[in-house]
């Protein structure tokens, strides 16, 4: 729990704020405790030396680099799979042979999108300029395939959530499981292991997956516009919701304007409808895939001013259908190159690179995303699939407070995310003023509780623990400004009869409890007082202060009211 002098030392710097306003608190535990699962020792070290040494696609560890290629892929052409190129003008070309591909699976027809997917398989890829494949194909040093597949003994294809092949690697930091790169700097913390899944995984059995680790899925929703959904969309989606897994949908761009990106947003909001998803059930967004495409006879933008107007009719296609969990997903380099904008940047939540570092810092949320690897090896998945760290940059609570104002005190509640284990709560406030703990409620399974207090301003603390292991799942402080209830005085009375002074109050509250005071400001004492509603005053002639004090049936102070008074 955080400790008294802790919570004074953050009362002294930080200013009281209002009620609705949360107010970020030192957690218990040492910022700096920072875990390292084991890796070789030699690994760090030699990581650059495999990235440019290993026969393998730049960006792509796990695709092969091709014998040669062709003298007719241009430099400015982008690599988007093991064997295919794309001209700046949209032709997509063999990268040994330099042969123009036809094929309207790969490369679709004017009128159709193909399945981005069916260029490699269903394979992961991050496309690259030819200029970087034709530079390594060049490297007079290569290593045979059978060396670039291993390293230390451990083969490069991944068993559950390890990490990937260049050294980026899972941990623990601030007692919560996170994702570093290679040198250990600190990627994501309170970090879940999530899986992004399309048809191409086949039927997957969700049940083993979950065993083996997966802690939330991305499902492809589908491409483009006017085309059928991801056949396997409906399945997964079931099945996630099924066994409890957090999943958030994808869905891949051909839009080459806003127009484009107006259909493709109504597309989405229509499939999610008629597959029952709501807002509510995604625990991960609806990423926007924005990539360099191939199209026959269409052309993906270049400019970073056409992307903005891209995202932002797309976003406020899935806003307006009532879905506000939204986010850019892309890799480096194109978020380097065309999605290179301000807004876009805000936007972006996950981010693919295969590399030893994420190379993409820009990220305009707390919570963030890497697509590590495209080549985990999951129980219940036959064939690869793509890993990613999803967490927090900055610690996050997982205890959002809420609270009701009722007649005579606060109705205090917690909610805790992703939790569905059985909990126990213990509530505390703080008085600030006053240099005083107390206890609202000690440990109990109810996530509320009634709070009563003088008014002032306090901390109002919550603790959260598994009911069984009594472990910590978290605690969240916020500064609260306490006014108790919200019955008030709605009327005082000051006013001659007979020889004396006929006083009095009333409120909307049955149960309250009055006072009624006399102050002499001539005297600079209190010299009289009554308990009641009315009461009968005799002064003398002066200056005084009538007052009139407001209590809750169980003796605290609600509200005042003081007048000048001239006898």
């Amino acid at each position: 729990m955080i400790s008294p002098k802790s919570l004074m030392k953050i009362a002294t710097t930080a200013s009281v704020v209002a009620m609705t306003v949360s107010v970020a608190v030192v957690p218990a535990y040492a910022m700096q405790d920072i875990a390292i699962e084991d890796t070789p020792s030699s690994f760090a070290a030699t990581v650059d030396d495999v990235q440019n040494s290993s026969n393998s696609m730049p960006d792509n560890p796990n695709a092969t680099l091709p014998e040669t290629v062709s003298e007719n892929i241009s430099d400015d052409s982008t690599v988007v799979s093991e064997n295919l190129a794309v001209t700046p003008e949209g032709d997509v070309q063999n990268i040994e042979t330099g042969e123009t591909v036809t094929d309207a699976q790969l490369v679709g027809t004017q009128s159709q999108q193909p399945d981005p997917l069916a260029k490699t398989d269903g394979e992961s890829f991050i496309p690259v300029s030819a200029s970087d494949v034709k530079d390594a194909v060049e490297q007079p040093v290569k290593q045979s395939a059978e060396q670039s597949s291993s390293k230390n003994g451990a083969t490069v294809k991944l068993a559950k959530f390890d990490g990937n092949d260049y050294g980026a690697h899972w941990g623990t930091y601030n007692n919560t499981k996170a994702f570093f790169d290679y040198k250990n700097n600190l990627f994501a913390q309170q970090a879940k292991g999530v899986i992004d899944v399309s048809s191409w995984q086949g039927d997957i059995d969700w049940a083993k997956a979950k065993a083996d680790g997966v802690e939330g899925a991305i499902i492809r929703l589908g491409f483009g516009w006017d085309n059928d959904a991801d056949a396997k969309a409906q399945r997964n989606i079931a099945e996630c919701k099924r066994l409890g897994i957090p999943f958030g949908i994808y869905w891949y761009s051909y839009a080459e304007d806003v127009d484009g990106a107006k259909h493709e947003g109504n597309d989405v909001v229509s499939k999610l409808r008629q597959m029952g998803v709501s807002p509510s059930d995604l625990k991960y967004p609806v990423y926007y895939d924005l990539e360099r495409w191939t199209w026959t006879g269409h052309t993906p933008p270049t400019n970073p001013n056409v992307y903005n107007g891209i995202v932002n009719a797309w976003y406020g296609a899935l806003q307006s259908g009532g879905y506000q969990n939204l986010g850019v997903y892309s890799y480096t380099s194109y978020l380097q190159g065309p999605l290179n904008n301000a807004n876009i940047y805000a936007k972006t939540r996950w981010v693919a690179q295969y590399g030893a570092r994420i190379e993409f810092t820009a990220f305009g949320t707390n919570d963030r995303g890497w697509q590590y690897t495209e080549s985990g090896q999951i129980n219940g998945i036959s064939g690869s699939v793509d890993m990613s760290a999803f967490g927090n940059k900055e610690f996050e609570s997982s205890i959002d407070l809420t609270w009701i104002v009722r007649s005579e005190d606060i109705a205090v509640g917690a909610a805790v995310k992703d939790v569905t284990r059985a909990l126990e709560y213990k509530w505390m406030s703080y008085d600030v003023n006053a240099d005083r703990w107390k206890t609202i409620s000690d440990w109990s399974t109810s996530n509320w509780a009634g709070w009563s207090d003088n008014e002032g301003t306090y901390w109002l603390h919550c603790e959260v623990r598994d009911i069984y292991s009594k472990k910590e799942i978290g605690e969240q402080t916020i500064a609260f400004a306490y006014a108790p209830g919200y019955r008030r005085i709605n009327g005082t009375y000051a006013g001659y009869e007979g020889n004396g002074i006929l006083l009095g109050v009333n409120s909307n509250n049955p149960k309250g409890k009055y006072e009624i005071k006399i102050y002499d400001t001539q005297k600079k004492t209190w010299v009289a007082g009554w308990n009641g509603q009315w009461a009968h005053w005799y002064p003398r002639k002066g200056i005084y202060w009538t007052h009139f004090e407001l209590y809750t049936s169980d003796g605290f102070l609600t509200e005042t009211k003081t007048y000048a008074f001239g006898v």
